[in-house]
Formats: structure tokens, C-alpha cells, sequence
């Protein structure tokens, strides 16, 4: 129990029921919604694949490692979407459990393309079947009608705010 000196007290009247929470300005937050579409997203994602789920972006990487033979890290970054040092973690986590080798060049040692071994080959394909089952999931969710529309604003989303019109 607290010490008395420290505890702060409340008087006895009831919490805001959670019906009635006032969210202020957060109902116009579009990326609260896109983190909550995002989780609920992996979520799936996650409970499809179970214990062959693999880091959120990892699935992604290993993919393109696995459909380009000697991909380069940079070309992983930009095909991803990720930045360096969030690739070069998830490279040398699939290299430490045997999914990937990572060959070094013999004229630049800082320059790495990046293969599947057997194990990870087999692991991205047992993946790919349960990510097209997601993504059904997905697509049915937002339905045929909105799809075009929907994937559309987000690459616009993307683009404009990496690239802003208005000046920060």
C-alpha cells in the first residue's frame, strides 16, 4: 500500500464510461487510424502464420531476397520501403537462423547481395500460402468497389507527405 504521504487520492465519482470518452482533435488523426488498420492487419497476418510468423517487414525481405537472387541491400531498401539500418537488422537476423547468406563482394568487403538458403526458400513458400489467404482477407474488407481507390490514396499519402507541397 502507498504511504500515505505520497498516495494521491481521487474522490468517488465514476470514470467516464468508454462510450462516452471524448477523443478531442484524435478522430481527424488519419494516422490512427492507419496504425490501428495496421495492427489489426499483422494481426491476421500474424495469427495465419503462427509460430512461422516472422517479423513485421521481414516477410516482405525475404521475399524479395528469395524472387531476386542477389539482391542488393540498397535495392532491398528501396523495394521495401525501408531504411538501411532496419534492413541491415533484419539481414543479419534471417542470416543468424539460416534463411539468407549474405556473400561479400572480394573487391568491396561493404558491399553485400543477399541469397535464400534451402531453409528460408522453403519458409517464404509455406508463408506465401497463408499471405494469400491475408490477402484475401484484406481485399475482402475493403471490397472490390473500393480497392483501386483505397490502394491509390495511400501510395498518394506516401508520396505526398514524403515529398510535401507545403513547406514544414
Amino acid at each position: 500500500m502507498p504511504d500515505q504521504a505520497t498516495a494521491r487520492y481521487y474522490e468517488e465519482k465514476p470514470a467516464p464510461q468508454t462510450g462516452e470518452l471524448d477523443h478531442g482533435i484524435l478522430h481527424e488523426f488519419v494516422g490512427m487510424y492507419l496504425r490501428v488498420a495496421y495492427e489489426a492487419a499483422y494481426g491476421d497476418f500474424t495469427k495465419r502464420l503462427g509460430s512461422e510468423a516472422l517479423r513485421p517487414g521481414y516477410f516482405t525481405i525475404l521475399t524479395l531476397i528469395v524472387k531476386n537472387p542477389r539482391i542488393s541491400q540498397t535495392q532491398i531498401g528501396q523495394a521495401s520501403a525501408r531504411d538501411k539500418s532496419t534492413v541491415t537488422k533484419a539481414l543479419r537476423w534471417m542470416e543468424d537462423e539460416d534463411i539468407i547468406l549474405r556473400l561479400t563482394s572480394a573487391k568491396d568487403r561493404r558491399s553485400h547481395l543477399s541469397v535464400a538458403t534451402e531453409k528460408g526458400i522453403a519458409l517464404q513458400a509455406r508463408m506465401e500460402v497463408e499471405a494469400v489467404k491475408h490477402l484475401e482477407a484484406l481485399n475482402a474488407a475493403i471490397g472490390k468497389d473500393r480497392y483501386a481507390d483505397f490502394i491509390q490514396t495511400l501510395k498518394d499519402l506516401a508520396e505526398n507527405l514524403r515529398t510535401p507541397a507545403v513547406p514544414l
